[in-house]
Formats: C-alpha cells, structure tokens, sequence
C-alpha cells in the first residue's frame, strides 16, 4: 500500500503519510489515502470519470488545494473516487488529474468517514533522498 495511517497524530482527526519517486505518483497516492479514509474502495467501480484542473503558489499548496477540491466534489457532487492519474507541471504550480469513482450509494458502498477538510496542522510535502513523501491531517 503507497500509504499508512498515523494514528496517534490527533483523536478528532486522520493523519497520514503517502510516498512516491515522483511528484505524480505521490499526488495519485495522497488522492487515494483521502478517499481510502472515505469509503471502501473495494465497493466502489470506476464509472464516472471526473477532470482535475488545479493551480497554485508552490507545491505544498499545489498538494493542499488538489486534496480540498476532491473533498469539495464530495460534498456537491457526492462522487467519490476509486482510481487517480495526475500530471503535476515541470514548474510544480498547477496539475491536472483525472478521477474515476462513481456517485455515493449508500446502499452499496461501505463508507467510512465524512471528510470535512485538510488542515495545516503537519501539513507538508518534502522530498528525502529519492523519495517524495507527504504528511496529511483530515478533519473528519
């Protein structure tokens, strides 16, 4: 698994930590923790296919603003996502990324956790050796 909860970080809250030897796939992995923490995704499919168009300051915000707007599509679309592909740009400012999940079926999916929002508290991307790595607190 390219994540692992940390559990001792805050009660109210979720942390975790995702890595990667790319600034992609560690952007693929931080989307995939957050809707890990959401729902199940072995009761999930792949029907909906959702475009990703984000951009910002640097790429710790770059991280923050992706993660948001994927919670934001859950609170008014009600979709959530099973599968990531994202393409950060050479200057590390914006990205795009395409989502696949479906919409909330409250019958079929085992969801986990209401998501409220990511939280600056240790929040940060940094690069160790030849490892991304980056630490996120949910609000739940």
């Amino acid at each position: 698994m390219p994540f692992r909860y940390l559990p001792d970080v805050a009660l109210a809250d979720i942390a975790f930590e995702t890595e990667s030897d790319t600034v992609n796939g560690l952007f693929e992995s931080s989307a995939l923790a957050l809707s890990d923490v959401m729902v199940d995704p072995r009761t999930m499919r792949s029907g909906t296919t959702r475009k990703f168009r984000v951009s910002s300051d640097d790429l710790d915000t770059l991280l923050y603003d992706f993660l948001t707007e994927i919670i934001v599509v859950k609170d008014v679309e009600s979709l959530l996502f099973r599968k990531a592909k994202v393409e950060v740009a050479a200057n590390r400012k914006s990205l795009e990324a395409t989502m696949k999940g479906e919409p909330i079926d409250r019958e079929r999916h085992l969801l986990r956790n209401d998501v409220k929002a990511v939280t600056m508290h240790m929040f940060g991307v940094r690069q160790e050796g030849k490892l991304w790595k980056a630490t996120v607190v949910l609000d739940i």
